[in-house]
């Protein structure tokens, strides 16, 4: 009798520790499955609350869609904007901007996303909108190439995309040193970039574009004046006379005639040499758009620049 009672408390006991382990799993399986809170910082000083996994991404800008695909995260999109061109998967993604650059939030909220990726090109008020729906929105606006090295780390470690977002960012750096390596102690050549011929916009220091600029040997002459974007007037680039003029796609401007007939422009030095580069669409949205494609960009510029040290094969 005494045997069997022995080998039922045995089997009772091992019956407890069976459920304790079993439940143990249950609650230790429940916690791995629960949502995971960090906070990031965007590129407005902001502190963003988002909750892990990344599952459902909606872009708002053709740079930030062009930064997941390039880490390797841009199967989590699930629509990006009407201005999306690169990669070819981004233009058959559905569109949340219609073509006057207007963002519709019931869109947008749609296509339930558990993050939104936003620049400055967006107003305060859809941000504020759609966090106030419990929607994470990241603003993202690098203002140079290592912002952009930045927030492609950022997306990496969000998205569970690190070893991508490092590998992109080390060929971007390589690509660009292999750039600057050959133009090194090279005279530097001043340079004006026209974003709008009437006024004449141009852009600043605080700009990626100036960094593209600088990063390719040139000298911004518009760097030291106010603001990222601001209007150079005429006495300004007599003065500085710059040696390179650069003209965005989006100027209408087509070819040199229009600097050789005009009397502002046909002293300028970089009119009289005939150094005007006059971008077509994509080269301007290499420049436009702060991204792994600003690489191309960097090239084109230096290529410009100096083209006794591009002679390529």
């Amino acid at each position: 009798m005494t045997k069997w009672w022995n080998i039922l408390a045995i089997l009772v006991v091992a019956l407890v520790f069976l459920s304790i382990g079993y439940y143990a799993g249950q609650l230790s399986n429940h916690t791995a499955q629960a949502p995971q809170k960090i906070v990031v910082t965007d590129d407005l000083g902001r502190n963003v609350t988002i909750y892990l996994p990344i599952k459902r991404v909606v872009s708002m800008d053709p740079s930030n869609t062009q930064m997941m695909y390039a880490i390797g995260a841009g199967n989590l999109l699930v629509a990006d904007t009407s201005y999306d061109w690169w990669p070819a998967q981004a233009k058959n993604l559905p569109k949340v901007e219609m073509d006057n650059g207007t963002a519709s939030v019931e869109e947008v909220v749609s296509y339930n996303p558990n993050l939104v990726l936003a620049t400055t090109i967006q107003s305060s008020q859809i941000i504020n909108q759609l966090e106030s729906l419990g929607i994470p929105v990241l603003v993202l606006e690098p203002n140079n190439i290592s912002g952009i090295y930045r927030d492609m780390y950022l997306l990496g470690n969000i998205t569970g995309h690190k070893s991508g977002a490092v590998n992109e960012v080390n060929y971007m750096k390589n690509y660009i040193g292999n750039i600057t390596s050959k133009i090194a102690g090279l005279p530097k050549l001043r340079v004006l970039y026209m974003l709008w011929p009437d006024p004449i916009y141009t852009a600043g220091n605080d700009t990626f574009i100036n960094d593209i600029i600088t990063t390719a040997g040139g000298i911004n002459v518009a760097a030291n004046l106010t603001g990222p974007w601001p209007i150079i007037n005429n006495e300004t680039i007599l003065q500085d006379n710059p040696q390179v003029l650069l003209v965005d796609n989006g100027t209408g401007i087509s070819n040199i005639s229009y600097f050789k007939s005009n009397p502002l422009w046909s002293n300028i030095s970089a009119v009289e040499n005939n150094r005007v580069y006059i971008f077509n669409q994509t080269e301007s949205n290499w420049m436009n758009e702060p991204g792994p494609l600003t690489i191309y960009a960097v090239k084109m510029v230096a290529q410009f620049l100096y083209p006794q040290v591009f002679n390529e094969t």
